[in-house]
């Protein structure tokens, strides 16, 4: 299990060189995956939450219940002429997954005993059956809201922090959020109830369009950076003295673009290394989920609130 699946790096590599660099050995390239991964996620946790960015992209399966924002792709075993399929089995034939819907199927392919679920590989995520919690949002009774696999209606409207308050909070970065999480064992049941558990049922459709989403909800930049941070690797495991240009610049960047920096070595922005940098400084912004309460802020700011005087 892993965030990325083998038709990711076909985006940046073809099939036949990445076969020679893990040597056909699909756990050297889950190695590094992993190290791809930890070496992007240490970078970004002090600000995002990468715990639901970097969660495992699996092989969607039929009988399986799904959590609100799974991720999953389509595959199925390759069809066989000599086996009896039954109705609801699914199966790969040309590149496409097939569901059968004619009982005791065998033989020759027959596309009118089968239905087209979609191509190999295909992505679907599992769809928030409502906006997912912000604790710095604006909520009103009644209003619906995901969170940690739960579904929650508001009790009690946001109760927003008036300037009498401010001033006896004094500090402005000391301000407390005007929310409660929906799942705080003390306030939680008072504002938010106690939650509906949220689940996809077993053998939902991945096509039902109701409980599932067609797409790939990673971060695309961010999936870009860890195929380059995992292929540097798989390079520097064949021949650490002779890494191809392509990967060290993806990687790395340039020499001439690098610089130093009061905590080290800054890389070029082009590069994995500088985006991840960038996106540690708060001058990319990724579409990722940020950490709540905030946290990592590149921009510090604080004071004591301003008094407002009127006559």
């Amino acid at each position: 299990m892993s965030y990325l699946i083998p038709n990711d790096y076909l985006k940046q590599i073809q099939d036949s060189n990445l076969q020679q660099l893990i040597s056909a050995n699909t756990n050297i390239m889950s190695a590094a995956e992993l190290a791809a991964e930890a070496e992007a996620i240490s970078m970004l946790t002090q600000k995002f939450d990468t715990d639901a960015e970097f969660t495992d992209t699996n092989q969607w399966d039929a009988s399986t219940i799904y959590n609100a924002a799974d991720r999953v792709y389509l595959d199925a075993p390759t069809y066989d002429p000599t086996q009896t399929y039954t109705t609801g089995a699914y199966t790969l034939q040309n590149a496409v997954i097939y569901i059968c819907t004619v009982n005791g199927t065998t033989g020759t392919f027959n596309a009118a005993s089968w239905t087209v679920v979609g191509n190999q590989y295909d992505l679907y995520y599992a769809a928030l059956p409502f906006p997912q919690f912000d604790l710095y949002a604006t909520y009103k009774k009644g209003d619906q809201v995901c969170w940690n696999n739960s579904t929650y209606t508001c009790q009690l409207p946001t109760v927003l922090i008036n300037h009498e308050t401010e001033l006896q909070v004094r500090v402005i970065q000391h301000t407390p959020a005007t929310n409660i999480f929906p799942d705080d064992p003390a306030s939680g049941p008072i504002y938010w109830g106690t939650g509906t558990p949220y689940t996809i049922p077993a053998n939902t459709p991945i096509t039902n369009t109701t409980w599932w989403t067609p797409g790939d909800n990673r971060d695309q930049q961010m999936l870009q950076k860890v195929i380059d941070i995992a292929l540097y690797h798989l390079h520097a495991r064949i021949a650490p003295r002779n890494i191809p240009e392509l990967r060290i610049t993806r990687y790395l960047g340039q020499d001439k673009d690098r610089a130093m920096g009061t905590g080290g070595i800054l890389y070029p922005i082009y590069s994995a290394l500088g985006w991840l940098q960038a996106c540690a400084r708060g001058e990319v912004t990724p579409q990722l989920p940020v950490l709540q309460p905030k946290q990592g802020s590149r921009i510090r700011y604080g004071g004591n609130v301003k008094a407002i005087n009127s006559y």
